[in-house]
């Protein structure tokens, strides 16, 4: 694990007590009865070597995820860029539940991204049942990896148990502003907005957008808190300067790339 991990999980720093399974001989018994939400796939992960684990990782993203020929690519090359993929227990305080998280160390001290256990299917069909619309079957696999992702310690990849309500949030604020909700000069109705990714302090989000179907599935655009406006998705060759995107995985490929290549 690079140097910003290890500063990051420090113990007496963001966490009281913190677990790196792949450095620990903690038995699979011990390390469930520390973190109940632990995957039985992720402690059979954190025994091999580290080569295997990312390798083991990638495979798994790709076999998961509809199929998408660039994003194909891009894991191939995100992973390559990786110096460990491993599995945290932590916990902020004592008598706090602790959680674990998968870890994406990659190399040069340039980033790390954390991912949360896989959405459950209980709150996969709670998610669906409150919407109005079918979600991007792209999104929905990868909550099928991660039910909550995001750079450093930021997790901005919603829940998806947060979803909903982040949503009504998001449309009270917009209803109760006086600026209209815009896009390219038109007025844009916040109902049809999905939340689910939240810049960190600037109330702002990336969302599926009900009304933008540049596929077969809807595409997702940035909602600023900032002016009120959405994406302009009108050209195709402006879609991600302007943060518009076809689809989910066209998105998350974006956000990682760039996030992995800062220093």
């Amino acid at each position: 694990m690079n140097a910003l991990v290890q500063e990051f999980y420090q113990p007496s720093g963001n966490f009281d007590s913190v677990l790196f399974l792949s450095e620990s001989k903690e038995s699979w018994e011990n390390a469930r009865a520390r973190c109940g939400e632990l995957p039985r796939g992720w402690y059979e992960l954190s025994r091999l070597p580290s080569p295997d684990r990312i390798a083991f990782t990638r495979d798994f993203w790709i076999d998961r995820l509809p199929y998408h020929p660039s994003f194909c690519k891009f894991a191939s090359d995100f992973f390559g860029r990786l110096d460990d993929v491993g599995v945290v227990l932590s916990r902020e305080k004592k008598g706090t539940p602790w959680t674990c998280e998968m870890v994406y160390s990659l190399k040069e001290n340039r980033s790390f991204f954390r991912g949360s256990p896989p959405c459950r299917e209980e709150e996969l069909d709670d998610l669906k049942a409150s919407l109005n619309v079918i979600l991007p079957r792209d999104y929905l696999s990868f909550l099928e990896i991660h039910n909550g992702f995001g750079k450093l310690s930021e997790l901005g990849l919603l829940r998806a148990s947060q979803i909903v309500g982040v949503r009504e949030k998001v449309m009270n604020a917009l209803l109760a502003s006086e600026k209209p909700l815009m896009q390219a000069g038109r007025v844009v109705d916040p109902g049809s907005l999905i939340p689910f990714f939240a810049s960190f302090g600037t109330e702002s989000y990336q969302c599926f957008f009900a009304d933008w179907y540049p596929g077969n599935e809807m595409g997702n655009v940035y909602l600023s808190g900032i002016d009120y406006t959405v994406s302009e998705c009108s050209d195709r060759k402006e879609w991600s300067d302007q943060l518009a995107f076809p689809t989910f995985l066209d998105w998350i490929a974006f956000y990682m790339e760039g996030n992995s290549q800062e220093r």
